[in-house]
């Protein structure tokens, strides 16, 4: 009795580069490699936070032998492009992500980008004004 051999289905070869053929792909995924970098950096602020909850000597010390290396301020520095990347993406996509209504009409997407950006720009300014 010979055996019935069904048609394997076609699956497409997919090279792991796919994303570097489109820009837009590109700097969607670019997007996507912040999330990295901010949930990192939110780790980092707990640990800075942790050490300062610790008492000013071990804050301190954490801060002479740790924050101070030319390691540290340089990832500080790339932490800092990533978010900046990813707050302004996500400022600019969220009239995409979300649809406000004023009655029947759609709100301006402009006008929700700008209420995101101004609410920014409020917030780092309290920022500011209460680390000084």
């Amino acid at each position: 009795m010979a055996t019935e051999t069904r048609p394997r289905p076609y699956v497409r070869p997919m090279p792991a580069t796919w994303w570097l053929h489109n820009r837009y792909l590109f700097l969607f995924m670019v997007r996507e490699l912040t999330a990295v970098f901010v949930g990192g950096y939110a780790l980092f602020l707990l640990l800075l936070l942790y050490r300062f909850a610790q008492g000013p000597e071990r804050f301190h010390a954490f801060f002479e032998n740790t924050l101070q290396s030319p390691w540290v301020i340089g990832l500080q520095v790339v932490a800092l492009l990533f978010v900046l990347y990813h707050t302004v993406t996500t400022c600019n996509a969220a009239p995409v992500l979300m649809t406000v209504w004023r009655g029947e009409e759609k709100v301006d997407p402009r006008l929700i980008i700008g209420a995101n950006y101004a609410v920014w720009l409020i917030l780092s300014l309290l920022i500011i004004l209460v680390a000084i």
